[in-house]
């Protein structure tokens, strides 16, 4: 089935979507954008891996209803509408970013096998082609919901949960890609992380990686952050970033970057005086610039998976209303 043609089938349910009762924790969201609809995943999904390649949306593990672990793994085309199975992950992982390294993607830490305690240390990539997990040298110490970046044949991770689940780290380790081909690599330590936190968005643009939000601590409290930092690899240094304009986490498998502008959607926000909830904004960032709010989603979500293909935005999954998992997925033209 063609995009258009799939455009065109999915308007009735859209419509259908807006003629929800006011009181339906689905109704649509007064906003600018234009949302359509699409039909269910296949298993609700908040908190997956998620990566773009080949114009297909990738979706590693991650919370299923229940908030259970998962080690369910699959890809979304957009072209047909269709969701295709992929390897399962080693084990049900959840709180750990991916990054694209060429067809290979790459994860580490996270919580492994159940929501309660289970910080890891374990590395990981995955082969597109090959659909085959191999193993990498183990980080230094376990840890979950901190970021991961790729700048050059360099492997950053940083930041994130301790063993406890509610400690900072400011650890920050490099993995040179080039010499874990050769047999050879370990993690080694780099510049900590100046303000520590887990659950923050990581993303490199113009060849720096930000981290962006996120939250101190975790089973103990919840403080959402509107702190941006930057690490320059060359000089190998830290600076402040524009802040975001409110508290902001769990916005990692839903933070990218297109046409020259970091894209984040959704999350947890807690705004100045406010109480933390998920948020439905859209929000962008160009170089030199400040965050704007581009749009809003249909509903507000934490931790949805989220990506632009071919001129759409694509939503899936997250949780609504505390850690409601649901499979809810739209799309709508790029504001």
């Amino acid at each position: 089935m063609s995009r258009s043609i799939l455009l065109q089938t999915t308007k009735s349910l859209a419509l259908s979507c807006l003629l929800l009762s006011p009181n339906s924790q689905f109704t649509l969201a007064q906003n600018s954008m234009d949302w359509q609809a699409l039909p269910d995943m296949p298993v609700g999904k908040w908190e997956p891996g998620v990566v773009i390649l080949d114009d297909k949306l990738y979706l590693f593990g991650g919370y299923t209803e229940g908030v259970v672990s998962s080690k369910r793994s699959e890809y979304f085309d957009p072209a047909d509408g269709s969701w295709t199975l992929i390897q399962e992950l080693p084990s049900a992982i959840t709180h750990m970013n991916m990054v694209l390294d060429g067809r290979t993607v790459w994860f580490a830490g996270g919580f492994k096998d159940g929501y309660r305690g289970h910080t890891i240390a374990e590395v990981w990539n995955y082969d597109i082609d090959l659909d085959r997990y191999t193993a990498a040298p183990l980080l230094p110490g376990p840890r979950a919901g901190g970021g991961l970046a790729l700048v050059g044949r360099e492997l950053h991770y940083f930041g994130g949960l301790m063993v406890d689940r509610d400690t900072d780290s400011p650890d920050h380790w490099v993995l040179n890609l080039d010499d874990w081909t050769k047999g050879s690599a370990r993690w080694e330590p780099s510049i900590p992380m100046p303000a520590p936190r887990n659950q923050f968005s990581t993303i490199v643009f113009q060849d720096n990686i930000y981290a962006i939000g996120g939250q101190f601590n975790h089973d103990s409290q919840q403080l959402d952050q509107s702190r941006v930092d930057i690490f320059d690899p060359e000089s190998e240094t830290w600076s402040i970033g524009p802040p975001l304009p409110k508290g902001h986490s769990h916005a990692e498998g839903a933070t990218f970057v297109h046409a020259n502008k970091i894209w984040m959607i959704g999350g947890h926000t807690t705004p100045a005086a406010g109480t933390k909830s998920q948020d439905p904004d859209i929000l962008t960032l160009a170089p030199e610039g400040q965050w704007q709010k581009v749009g809003e989603l249909p509903n507000p979500l934490s931790s949805p998976a989220a990506g632009i293909i071919d001129g759409m935005l694509y939503v899936a999954g997250g949780a609504f209303e505390g850690s409601t998992v649901q499979a809810k997925m739209w799309m709508g033209e790029v504001p």
